[in-house]
């Protein structure tokens, strides 16, 4: 009986090809983001949050509460934003995760598990997440939450699963809502998948998509009924970041809307909208994923028409509703960004199946071109997900590149202020400090690196001047330049004369002694 509890769970009961993904988006992703694990890059919510979770119950994330809790109770320690520790558990998710969507969709070819554990690894939203290292454990581990449970909802059978399903997916949402599409999406690229090579008949499946139906609303209302248990407990309000106080609150006009905005990005994604989710050339090669979509699922549908007529219609319509499940962030929200949108890697799942699938025997009485034509598409596939995987690659380490020169300008920036303000009339360790027009500087002598500004996705948005007036900028100048002077009150300065004449940073004046204080006029 030892045995074969041991046995349960040995890596040797994985098939080559879950150990294939896993393993790939593991390695390329420490190679990918080496630069994210080994520097500690901190700014804007993360210099901030370096010790807490960040924002949590007021911003409906009431199980990322519960997971710092767990987190302090487990280590005593508190919380830490530690690069190489939470950014190898988030990779080694996106892994577990990578291998399970190859366990439920079967895929078989090498090329397509490696390719779809790479492009996971390497999709810009961890890129983000990793600017954000002080929260993406707890978010990567939601998205694997959130692909287990619709691996149980696909193939759970005993009410007891399903309701663990359920649960796992609440707390999913409860420790970051925008992976709801992962949800959507899995369970029709599982249901597709029945339809195409199962035995069972339409009517079999018909009969599961209310179930699945159910459990989903499920999901979500368990995480609404949570959220509303812990803003009553602790006497909080939704805040209004990104419309979270109006979640499900939208006219059906506006859902309509929004259901045009998710397939209209689906088919034609716009940068700007989806935050460079393809970024450069890799736009060109998402849009060569559709078109094989689009091609290997009409070839699927036929070849069910010639098999079973309403097996082939629930095919194509599952198939329609695809982009609005992958695409669904726009639907829950009407506005988005880059870390919100980790569910588009969908399409590539979608992409990897139907090119493992391909087989076109059915349409040519000889082996000979059917063969021809499986391995040009294996071929295709191969080559777009690589060359999809480098773009990725690229961008996110040119997110890290401009990362680092913006830290150490910013850096040089606060040092050089630092050193004016202790170089005024009188000063002392005593002596408070006043801030003028915080968030305001405005300084022709800073060297922007224009050729990195294409990059928009958060945090690395910035240009250099904008990088310096964010929120967090008095933060950063603390803990990177270690100058915390005392401050006053900014109010009981403005309107006095003498200051009212200072001219503004950097220009000669803007630092000077007034009364007690030291007066610093951005």
């Amino acid at each position: 009986m030892e045995a074969k509890g041991k046995a349960l769970f040995s890596p040797d009961r994985l098939s080559p090809q879950v150990k294939w993904a896993f393993f790939s988006a593991l390695i390329s992703g420490v190679l990918i983001h080496g630069a994210g694990l080994w520097n500690k890059f901190s700014w804007h919510d993360d210099i901030i949050a370096l010790f807490w979770v960040g924002s949590t119950i007021s911003s409906g994330r009431w199980m990322l509460h519960v997971m710092g809790w767990l987190e302090t109770l487990a280590f005593g320690d508190g919380h830490f934003s530690l690069p190489a520790l939470n950014g190898l558990f988030a990779l080694v998710c996106i892994g577990a995760a990578a291998g399970l969507l190859v366990h439920l969709l079967k895929i078989r070819k090498k090329s397509c598990c490696v390719g779809l554990g790479c492009v996971m690894a390497a999709f810009p939203t961890v890129a983000g997440l990793f600017g954000y290292m002080f929260t993406v454990h707890w978010y990567m581990l939601a998205m694997g939450m959130m692909c287990v449970s619709a691996f149980l909802i696909c193939r759970g059978k005993r009410w007891w699963i399903l309701a663990g399903a359920v649960l796992l997916g609440g707390c999913s949402v409860g420790i970051y809502q925008a992976f709801v599409p992962m949800l959507l999406s899995i369970i029709l690229l599982h249901d597709l998948m029945c339809l195409a090579e199962g035995d069972e008949p339409a009517g079999a499946l018909l009969k599961r998509l209310p179930a699945q139906a159910l459990c989903v609303l499920g999901v979500m209302g368990f995480y609404f009924a949570m959220n509303r248990f812990f803003l009553w407990k602790f006497g909080l309000q939704m805040n209004t970041y990104m419309g979270m106080n109006e979640m499900m609150s939208a006219t059906p006009g506006d859902y309509l809307a929004r259901v045009g905005t998710a397939y209209r990005e689906f088919f034609s994604p716009a940068r700007n909208v989806s935050a460079d989710m393809y970024p450069m050339h890799a736009h060109y090669a998402y849009l060569a994923m559709l078109c094989l979509d689009l091609l290997l699922g009409v070839l699927q549908g036929i070849r069910l028409l010639r098999k079973n007529r309403a097996k082939a219609a629930l095919f194509f319509g599952l198939l329609a509703l695809f982009p609005l499940a992958n695409d669904f962030i726009y639907v829950m929200a009407d506005r988005t960004h880059g870390l919100m949108t980790f569910s588009l890697v969908m399409q590539t799942a979608l992409f990897v199946w139907l090119a493992d699938r391909a087989d076109f025997r059915d349409f040519f009485r000889g082996e000979k071109k059917a063969t021809v034509l499986r391995r040009a598409v294996s071929g295709a596939a191969a080559g777009i997900l690589g060359f999809t995987g480098i773009c990725y690659a690229r961008f996110d380490n040119q997110c890290y590149l401009k990362a680092a020169f913006q830290q150490q300008q910013a850096v040089s920036f606060f040092t050089a202020l630092a050193a004016q303000v202790k170089a005024a009339p009188g000063f002392t360790d005593e002596t408070p400090v006043v801030f003028l027009n915080a968030e305001k500087i405005a300084d022709q002598t800073l060297y922007n690196i224009d050729e990195l500004d294409f990059i928009r996705l958060d945090p690395y948005g910035y240009n250099l001047e904008e990088y310096l007036n964010t929120y967090a900028w008095r933060a950063f100048m603390e803990r990177w330049c270690g100058f915390g002077p005392k401050t006053a009150d900014p109010a009981e300065y403005a309107n006095l004369p003498e200051v009212q004449a200072m001219p503004h940073y950097p220009d000669e004046g803007s630092v000077r002694r007034v009364g007690d204080a030291v007066v610093v006029n951005f």
